[in-house]
């Protein structure tokens, strides 16, 4: 048969196949491909809603169940030829028993026959013992009935005709019956081998399907292997750019730290220097203050030291003042570096979410289908292994307690 013819034969068969019986599986030959192909049908939908449960997480597990199903198919090919091979040897054995009791049969029916000849020429002989009898009646009493011996010629004629009727009809009888038991012979014979060419037709079709399957299996497996190939190889590539960009956003993110804490440092710089000018200038005042202060004292002691009494209250003012001005500069330098920790923050942030939007609009580009979400616990999992050990945040830490 054509592909086609075989494919609208399964098309039209779709549900026929598990309520067939074995003897139309092993007498039909498109009744096994049938089945075969039904067989095939339903190991695979097992098979996908299996995956559909998984979530194609261990492609082992499904080139075991590939194997197993295979396997079990075969097994199913194997139990059919043998039956087949079976049902064979017992028509042999058929045959062989039917030719005995033909045999038995022509015997007895010839024994039949033989008594069948027996018992007519029985009956012929009585019919001319009883004719000689009446013919010796006939001649004892010739005078008495000459009207009846007239009539006894005749009688025998009818009777010999009737005889050779009979014997006619039994021959016309044996030709007919010996007629039809040689076409049933012939019709029995036929389909014997019909039967015989049917079954050997099956069987070369079920060791087909066993190769073909079996290379089908082969291919299935090179083909999973290759594509386990192609995923850690994409695992690998991805791994690769997703370590690079991750060692790209480190170096950008020091450089940027490094810059900002250099103009912080440069900051802070400049307002200690304009303390330490302030504390000059009044050191200089007070020296001078002092100065003036021993020159008059010679003059006047009392003003001098009411003078001098308002003076030290005014500098102690002045040195409370300078002391809340120092502890409010503090103040505000730490909240400058929270702001600036906070923006640093903020732009790491922007930063991680532009390139994990890049890697995403690349990864689409290259037909590799995965989540944001995925991506950014890959990055994560692959930052985490690299950098177990590296203290970068304790670096930065100290950096800022010794400018403070």
């Amino acid at each position: 048969m054509d592909i086609r013819k075989k494919k609208e034969i399964i098309n039209n068969n779709k549900g026929d196949e598990s309520k067939s019986k074995l003897s139309d599986i092993l007498l039909k030959k498109n009744h096994i491909e049938n089945y075969i192909n039904y067989s095939l049908k339903e190991n695979e939908r097992n098979l996908y809603k299996q995956r559909k449960k998984n979530n194609l997480k261990n492609n082992q597990l499904d080139r075991d169940a590939i194997e197993t199903q295979l396997k079990k198919l075969i097994e199913n090919l194997y139990s059919l030829k043998f039956k087949l091979e079976k049902e064979k040897e017992k028509e042999r054995k058929k045959k062989t028993c039917t030719v005995s009791d033909q045999v038995e049969s022509i015997e007895k029916n010839k024994t039949k026959k033989n008594r069948k000849n027996l018992t007519i020429s029985k009956k012929d002989h009585e019919i001319q013992e009883r004719i000689f009898s009446s013919n010796k009646l006939v001649l004892n009493n010739t005078d008495r009935d000459i009207s009846i011996v007239k009539h006894v010629p005749e009688l025998i004629k009818t009777v010999e005709i009737y005889k050779n009727r009979y014997v006619e009809e039994q021959r016309n009888k044996k030709y007919i019956i010996e007629k039809y038991e040689k076409i049933l012979r012939n019709i029995k014979k036929q389909h014997i081998n019909e039967i015989s060419e049917i079954k050997n037709n099956i069987i070369q079709d079920v060791d087909f399907l066993i190769q073909k399957y079996r290379k089908i299996s082969l291919e299935l497996l090179e083909i999973t292997k290759k594509k386990e190939k192609e995923k850690k190889e994409e695992q690998t590539k991805i791994i690769e750019i997703c370590i690079n960009a991750c060692k790209k956003f480190e170096e950008d993110v020091k450089n940027k730290a490094k810059v900002s804490i250099q103009e912080y440092k440069s900051y802070m710089l400049k307002l200690i220097n304009n303390d330490k000018k302030e504390k000059e200038t009044l050191e200089k005042k007070i020296t001078e203050l002092k100065q003036k202060i021993e020159e008059e004292k010679y003059n006047t002691e009392r003003k001098v030291f009411d003078v001098c009494e308002n003076k030290i209250k005014e500098e102690r003012e002045l040195n409370k003042e300078l002391k809340n001005r120092l502890i409010l500069e503090k103040e505000e330098q730490n909240v400058l570096v929270n702001n600036i920790y906070s923006k640093v923050d903020k732009q790491i942030k922007i930063y991680e979410e532009n390139i994990i939007d890049i890697f995403h609009n690349i990864l689409i580009k290259n037909n590799i289908n995965l989540s944001i979400s995925e991506l950014c616990n890959c990055i994560k999992d692959a930052m985490d292994n690299k950098y177990k050990n590296d203290n970068l945040d304790n670096y930065i830490e100290n950096q800022v307690i010794n400018f403070k």
